[in-house]
């Protein structure tokens, strides 16, 4: 049991180390390579950097995961759905003019054949 617990241990200690991602930089070092750089060079890019307009983000009337758009996104899904020409729904894209109820029905094949239904 115990052999268990050191195991993931001893896996760490064994793991490589990136030369090139973990290389720390001593202070003297960094000087020394300040020094070789060009001046003209540092203040093309001093220039550079202080000119870069930050990004800015685009201003929302909404929070874009708030539960408000997420119910007019819904709304819009259901209301966007074909709907079975034999529920209650199936005629919700026909016209019937002043019919309704079993006058109506003469208006689900109409419907189908334009497909306002499925």
């Amino acid at each position: 049991m115990m052999s268990l617990l050191i195991a993931p241990g001893a896996w760490a200690a064994d793991a490589k180390k990136d030369a090139y991602l973990d290389a720390v930089v001593a202070p003297a070092d960094a000087k020394a390579m300040e020094a070789r750089v060009d001046p003209a060079m540092r203040k093309a890019i001093a220039e550079a950097l202080a000119a870069e307009v930050p990004a800015q983000s685009l201003p929302r009337a909404a929070p874009v995961f708030g539960s408000a758009s997420s119910d007019i996104m819904t709304a819009a899904f259901n209301e966007a759905k074909v709907p079975d020409c034999l529920h209650s729904e199936g005629l919700k894209r026909q016209p019937t003019f002043f019919l309704g109820g079993f006058l109506a029905l003469p208006f689900i094949p109409i419907a189908k054949l334009r497909g306002k239904c499925i």
